[in-house]
């Protein structure tokens, strides 16, 4: 009942007409494309890239995150929650090799600490500007 096309995955969704619930068959980010995009994101290995601040880290990243919103987040957005999840355990990792009083702490601190980041600065990451995708 499912198909995959364009990195997109169609397949039988709840789908909102006026304000009726009916069954469409709409498309979303496929498991594919975004498997893809982790193990990019795993072989960047940003969270080594110490020498940076965050801002520059922000700035390198930033055409990347820009091109996957406005491919992948065209039909449903909310599917890539699962994407920039994984682009926030991988900016906790740089927290903990960065900032040597993180190290030995939980993960839990430093996921903290980016959370304040993106209260502080919520345009610094690209997909922090849109609704429900900060830390």
């Amino acid at each position: 009942q499912k198909f995959d096309f364009l990195g997109y995955t169609f397949k039988p969704r709840v789908v909102k007409v006026g304000c009726k619930l009916k069954m469409g068959f709409s498309p979303a980010m496929s498991q594919k494309s975004m498997g893809r995009i982790t193990r990019e994101l795993k072989l960047m290995n940003f969270h080594r890239w110490v020498q940076f601040p965050i801002s520059k880290i922000a700035e390198l990243l930033q055409l990347k995150i820009r091109g996957w919103i406005n491919y992948y987040g065209k039909f449903r957005m909310s599917e890539m929650r699962k994407l920039f999840r994984v682009l926030h355990i991988r900016l906790v990792k740089w927290i903990r090799n960065k900032y040597r009083r993180y190290r030995k702490q939980s993960w839990g601190y430093a996921y903290k600490y980016l959370q304040s980041i993106s209260r502080s600065y919520p345009n610094l990451f690209e997909h922090w500007q849109f609704e429900g995708f900060r830390p």
